[in-house]
């Protein structure tokens, strides 16, 4: 299998062109949209991503949470995807946990490693950092104080299958901090996802067009068995007042291309309803 390839300069999502996506009317539910005791999106939203839905063959799931209110809402949640590069962020938590129980600063070697996963999805510097932290027994102990329920850690990250559930839960770890994450060294975390390079800054962000808008985020592109394209992106946005996290989560994709395309025609129609726009 296929990882996400290392560096911006010759990454392979480098030169795509943006998703034309649909067009989305903002509804009056407020952010995530979501009809209250539920899990389930509101309305139009439903409508919305049904119609996305029969016009691909790709699946797609998709989880949002307004990090203010607490509500939250799933679509197609039952369906499993290759985790790929989203690994990366519980990855980072792992690092950001450890030190936080050890009390210390990042070194330096750490921050560089952190920062070439992170911002420029590097894959020698990722397994440098995974086997650094004591690999999977460590993930999995992340994974546990997060509170993933159909998440495993494999010997070789990016490997295991997930749900936009699971990831809405790590996306919001990031956003909201927690008991054993330092706050500051959260704060580096978070800098390092809104500062995603820019070949690499689509996916979540399609459809935000607030220009104070803060999103953080990072995405994943794998190839399964079947040489089918899994592509996701994660993380929080920040916009026009709202705040919530979201996750947008593709597979059975010809190419990365179309599944590019497919998570940022959802994320857009997601983010017409939330108030990112």
């Amino acid at each position: 299998m296929l990882l996400a390839a290392a560096g911006c300069s010759g990454a392979t999502t480098a030169g795509l062109p943006a998703a034309d996506a649909p067009a989305a009317v903002p509804s009056d539910g407020g952010p995530g949209a979501a009809e209250n005791g539920t899990g389930q999106p509101a309305g139009p939203v439903a409508a919305a991503l049904d119609l996305l839905a029969a016009g691909t063959d790709a699946e797609f799931s998709v989880a949002v949470r307004d990090n203010a209110s607490g509500e939250s809402w799933q679509y197609n949640a039952q369906q499993r995807y290759l985790e790929a590069s989203l690994v990366k962020v519980p990855i980072l938590l792992t690092l950001i946990r450890q030190a936080t129980a050890e009390g210390r600063d990042l070194t330096a070697e750490e921050v560089n490693l952190a920062t070439l996963m992170i911002e420029y999805s590097d894959n020698e510097a990722t397994s440098a950092l995974y086997d650094g932290l004591g690999g999977r027994p460590e993930l999995q102990r992340t994974y546990e104080l997060i509170g993933v329920e159909a998440t495993e850690a494999g010997e070789m990250w990016g490997a295991s299958e997930t749900t936009a559930e699971d990831q809405l839960r790590i996306s919001r770890t990031v956003a909201e901090g927690a008991d054993w994450l330092d706050p500051d060294l959260l704060a580096f975390g978070v800098a390092l996802m809104e500062n995603v390079c820019p070949e690499q800054s689509w996916g979540i962000t399609a459809g935000v067009g607030a220009p104070d808008a803060q999103i953080g985020l990072k995405n994943g592109w794998l190839q399964d068995d079947e040489a089918a394209w899994n592509v996701g992106s994660a993380g929080f946005i920040r916009a026009g007042g709202n705040d919530y996290s979201i996750v947008v989560l593709s597979a059975r994709n010809p190419t990365l291309a179309d599944g590019i395309d497919v998570v940022e025609s959802v994320a857009s129609t997601v983010n017409g309803y939330t108030g990112g726009s």
